[in-house]
């Protein structure tokens, strides 16, 4: 996760101390960002939700074995969330080459 992605959830409040601790949210999180930069819409993020394992592991090459329901639900949480960053670093991308 870089320090940008770090900021960015703490701006929404995530506390990386929390909970079970930070490796545990560090990895729930950083499996977000995989399927958000992998799926990039929220309505793929939800069908990725409702599919079964294989189909997950088809769309989202490099989603961990090692998920609990709880870390699985932090990924589908903060992809939904991380989609707002996204969008801005590709307004931000675009308005790069327009101006370069």
């Amino acid at each position: 996760m870089t320090k940008e992605d770090k900021h960015f959830f703490e701006n929404l409040g995530v506390n990386f101390e929390s909970g079970f601790g930070y490796e545990y949210n560090i990895f729930s999180i950083e499996q977000g960002i995989l399927i958000a930069e992998t799926l990039r819409t929220k309505e793929k993020i939800m069908e990725f939700k409702d599919s079964d394992y294989d189909m997950q592991k088809k769309m989202v090459p490099g989603l961990s074995d090692e998920h609990s329901g709880n870390t699985f639900g932090i990924a589908l949480n903060s992809s939904i969330s991380y989609l707002n960053k996204l969008l801005v670093d590709d307004r931000d991308t675009k308005i790069d080459a327009v101006i370069s």
